[in-house]
């Protein structure tokens, strides 16, 4: 085992930035994902980007998340050209949080994806970790099979050789990998990132190196930006090497389970066990990090 991992710890401040495209069926997921803000951080603020504007629809949605003991604060973005953009105006409470000081952290969420608190502090040990290099945790996309209760990856294609993935190592105790499907629905970053993520290529609709929809990019993050040589992405996922498993913290579930439903009509996603997902052939790993042990 490590010698020390960083205390577990969640955000002082976390803003919380959801786009919802009004679907009044929606609202429950939304409702599910919201029972967890409070938990992720010591205080919470929650902006709400949807495109109605309508008191009774804004209601619907108020209700669908109030008495979680936070404040709710509503944007409803105006002179689109594409309702598709609706994803890229959570910039506009990014913006504005970023005035605020006190804001320690930034999440940006589409409104089905349910992150725990202990994914939180995964990231935040993780962040600590890898803190030397240009590189932070990622979140896996999770969905759950209701017919054999296994956890499936929404966004995989195919099971990847643990030694055939970019990674930075420490030791034989922990590896962070670089998984060639990054989408996570989401992202979060600390000050530092965020202020990085505001004045780089990432926060513009046209920075789009894989080629993901408009409304997918929104979600990218810095995974895309200033990638050191060697790696696809700076998002890694926690590896147990010694256990041969994916770090369960590292889950946000896709609540839809969308995928998982549609695997058995030839829809390569969600097909895949997440306890399936890497295996080991090789130890011969395409480091472009040194051990950090």
């Amino acid at each position: 085992m490590l010698k020390m991992l960083p205390p577990l710890s969640v955000p002082k401040h976390l803003a919380i930035a959801v786009t919802f495209h009004f679907v009044e069926d929606r609202l429950k997921y939304l409702a599910m994902i919201a029972e967890h803000f409070t938990s992720l951080a010591d205080k919470v603020t929650v902006y709400i980007i949807t495109n109605r504007r309508e008191k009774k629809e804004l209601n619907l949605i108020a209700d669908a998340v109030r008495g979680q003991g936070f404040d709710i604060n509503f944007l409803t973005p105006i002179g689109l050209g594409h309702p598709f953009l609706l994803t890229w105006s959570h910039f506009v409470a990014f913006r504005t949080l970023m005035q605020d000081e006190s804001v320690s952290h930034f999440m940006y969420l589409e409104d089905d994806i349910l992150v725990r608190r202990e994914s939180v502090e995964y990231w935040m040990q993780g962040r600590e970790l890898l803190r030397k290099t240009p590189f932070y945790p990622s979140f896996l996309r999770v969905e759950k099979n209701e017919q054999d209760g296994r956890w499936y990856s929404s966004d995989c294609l195919k099971r990847h050789d643990v030694g055939s993935l970019p990674r930075v190592s420490f030791g034989q105790d922990l590896w962070f990998l670089n998984l060639p499907s990054p989408y996570q629905g989401m992202y979060l970053l600390d000050r530092e990132q965020m202020q990085e993520h505001l004045t780089s290529a990432s926060s513009v609709p046209e920075f789009h190196p894989l080629g993901w929809g408009i409304r997918e990019q929104a979600a990218q993050g810095l995974s895309f930006a200033r990638v050191p040589d060697g790696f696809r992405t700076r998002n890694l996922l926690a590896y147990w090497p010694q256990t041969s498993k994916i770090d369960e913290r590292a889950f946000v579930h896709h609540t839809p389970n969308t995928y998982v439903l549609m695997a058995h009509q030839d829809v390569p996603l969600g097909s895949i066990p997440v306890d399936e997902l890497l295996y080991r052939e090789t130890d011969q790993a395409k480091q472009a990090e040194a051990d950090l042990t």
